[in-house]
């Protein structure tokens, strides 16, 4: 037989959970009062679901990262060419885009892959020259 997580005492009969702050205990029916009652069922189902939002979550890493590989290897050498058409220096599409020329020229160099983000901060200002 189980113990009651608040008295101690044995559980006779059917145990029930409660919710008391952020804590969930299993306890006899005397101490239930103490608490908001859960019920077990659900309590499984979002353990269940919760598991599903993780694999999700993953899925979704994953699928950022894949989108991150096809990102085109010279895409730094684009950025380039297209802000230097719209004759802008590294600095000035920086402050434009809100970003440090530092973290520009690391794509430039390709020496990192910039953020959805940033990517999207980049075409925009330089949509009609990339």
């Amino acid at each position: 037989m189980t113990e009651c997580e608040i008295c101690g005492a044995e559980i006779r009969g059917r145990a029930q959970y409660i919710s008391i702050g952020a804590s969930k205990l299993k306890v006899c029916s005397a101490c239930a009062r103490h608490g908001t009652v859960v019920v077990e069922e659900k309590k499984m189902k979002m353990g269940r679901s919760e598991g599903a939002k993780k694999t999700k979550l993953y899925e979704r890493m994953d699928h950022e990262i894949e989108e991150g590989l096809e990102l085109e290897e010279d895409y730094g050498r684009k950025v380039r060419d297209a802000r230097e058409r719209a004759g802008l220096k590294q600095t000035e599409l920086a402050k434009r885009i809100n970003e440090k020329q530092s973290l520009l020229r690391k794509i430039e160099n390709e020496e990192i892959t910039p953020s959805n983000d940033v990517m999207r901060k980049i075409e925009r200002v330089l949509k009609s020259f990339i």
